[in-house]
Formats: structure tokens, C-alpha cells, sequence
């Protein structure tokens, strides 16, 4: 009996041996265009500039994983966002042994932020993007919701505080009434899983 066991044992993980094996010869079929890619070939066949908001979502997806500008590991540098947004930042400061970049009046598609700053970590890269506003906070969150919404899709939370989060890429976006006067978004981009 225990011989018999031990055959069958062993025809099973043959036949697993085997299914395995066949598999990881065969080529997958979709292609998935890199958001570099998708520069290039926008670049080529346009050159006109590449938007700053995510792009439509890929075949592979239902929606484009969370990035800013184009900065979707927390690998970037600070060339890399000086890069994304085309000048070098106002100013910087430190808290703690945290070096934080800041820039003023920043434009992420038709969004405007007062101040956009990016602060680098061991564990991923923190943007920080905040507006102001004088009246009801609800028209400006809103307005920002709506837009990280068609981005990254249907957020979870309600009334003044939204989050949206990618399980491709564990990065995460935050969206907050931060006290009185001002509306905080915060792209939380994470090491590559």
C-alpha cells in the first residue's frame, strides 16, 4: 500500500512537473505598452507634449496604476521630478533627517495646486499636493476626487476624505480636507513589489 501511495505520489508531481513546464513555454499573447512607450510613440507621431495626468487605462488593467507625472516606483530621483515638472524646485527644507522639495503653482492636467512637495524615504516617495481654498472646501475636493476617479477609478471613503489604492503596485493616493482653509493630495508611491 505504501508503495502504491509513493507511485502516485510521484505520478502526480510529474504530471505537475510537466504542466508547469509547458506553461512557461508559451509566450503570452497581450502586449502591455510601458508608460515610456506610450511617450515615445506620442512624442514620435505628434510631438506634442505628454499630458501630466494618467494616461486611459492599459488592455491588461482596468485602470492606470496610481503614479504622478509619470513617477510610478520609488525609484525616482530628484533629477527624475525635476524632470517631471520641468524645473527645479522653489525651495527645500528639512524635518528631522527628512529633506523635503517644494514647488509652487503646479498643474497636474487641469488641477492647480498651491504647493507640491516631494520627500524621499527608505520604505517609498511621499508627493504632497495642497490648495487652498476660501469658501466651501467641497467644490475643490470634489473637482480633485472627480479627476483622481477617472484616473485610478472609484475611490473608497466618503464625505471629506477619499483613498485610492493599487494592488499592482501597493502605491496609494489620499485625498483630504486637511484643516480649515486647505485640500491635501497625497500620492503615497511605494517600492516595487
Amino acid at each position: 500500500m505504501k508503495k502504491l501511495f509513493a507511485l502516485l505520489l510521484c505520478c502526480a508531481l510529474l504530471a505537475g512537473l510537466l504542466t508547469a513546464c509547458i506553461y512557461d513555454d508559451i509566450e503570452p499573447e497581450v502586449s502591455v505598452a510601458t508608460p515610456s512607450d506610450v511617450e515615445t510613440e506620442a512624442s514620435d507621431a505628434t510631438e506634442a507634449p505628454a499630458s501630466d495626468m494618467p494616461t486611459e487605462a492599459s488592455e491588461a488593467h482596468d485602470h492606470e496604476h496610481i503614479n504622478y507625472k509619470g513617477l510610478e516606483t520609488a525609484d525616482f530621483t530628484l533629477d527624475d521630478v525635476i524632470a517631471a515638472e520641468g524645473r527645479d524646485p522653489d525651495f527645500c527644507f528639512e524635518v528631522g533627517e527628512t529633506t523635503y522639495y517644494a514647488y509652487n503653482d503646479v498643474a497636474l492636467g487641469d488641477l492647480t495646486f498651491g504647493q507640491v512637495q516631494y520627500s524621499f524615504t527608505e520604505t517609498g516617495n511621499h508627493i504632497s499636493c495642497t490648495c487652498k481654498y476660501e469658501n466651501d472646501p467641497t467644490s475643490v475636493l470634489e473637482q480633485i476626487r472627480d479627476a483622481m476617479t477617472a484616473a485610478f477609478g472609484e475611490p473608497s471613503g466618503s464625505g471629506d476624505s477619499y483613498s485610492w489604492n493599487d494592488g499592482h503596485t501597493a502605491n496609494r493616493v489620499r485625498l483630504v480636507v486637511l484643516n480649515d482653509d486647505t485640500v491635501q493630495l497625497a500620492f503615497d508611491i511605494a517600492e516595487g513589489k
